[in-house]
């Protein structure tokens, strides 16, 4: 901006901010005048022409100041929870979930998950079954006849825990050797 066919403006050509800057501050030197000239003279004038000046490279996160504001008008006006396909996006009323829709149950004990039941071959099945997330969903395979001797056996043990009870076994065996 700032030629007219052969013709250019003085000290141009101009940015958008920049004549932004004139025609407002313009605006307002022009209505105010009786309120500044008698106190400080020609002053607000050579600050006007400065900042004319200085927005023709000004820039915020390097762009134009413009566009910035621009995009904080647009951000105002548009919709909070944002939009899809052109419009927009409402937020989900709540749903009432229905009491019936969960069976509430007392944990197991603290001492460890509860033995699986038995089931007689002659017990039938209701048809509709309400779950429980405490009770297996299919039943357990009949337990295997356990050796009479020793504790019964327990989860396997982890690689570090095989470590650890080998270094304890080797410490004992050591300390009896003393």
């Amino acid at each position: 901006m700032g030629k007219i066919g052969d013709w250019r403006i003085p000290l141009g050509p101009y940015t958008v901010p920049q004549i932004a800057v004139a025609a407002v501050g313009s605006f307002l030197l022009i209505k105010t005048v009786s309120w500044w000239w008698p106190v400080t003279g020609p002053l607000p004038i050579v600050i006007w022409a400065v900042s004319i000046w200085a927005a023709r490279h000004s820039r915020i996160a390097g762009r134009s100041p413009f566009l910035v504001a621009a995009d904080a008008l647009g951000l105002l006006v548009s919709p909070r929870h944002g939009r899809i396909g052109g419009r927009a996006v409402r937020p989900m009323r709540p749903v009432l979930m229905a009491a019936s829709a969960f069976t509430f149950e007392d944990a197991p004990d603290d001492q460890g998950l509860p033995e699986p039941a038995v089931r007689e071959p002659a017990e039938r099945e209701p048809e509709h079954r309400t779950l429980s997330i405490f009770e297996p969903r299919f039943p357990a395979p009949a337990p295997e006849a356990a050796p009479a001797a020793g504790p019964p056996p327990g989860p396997a043990l982890t690689p570090l825990q095989q470590m650890l009870a080998a270094a304890a076994a080797a410490q004992s065996q050591k300390g009896d050797a003393q």
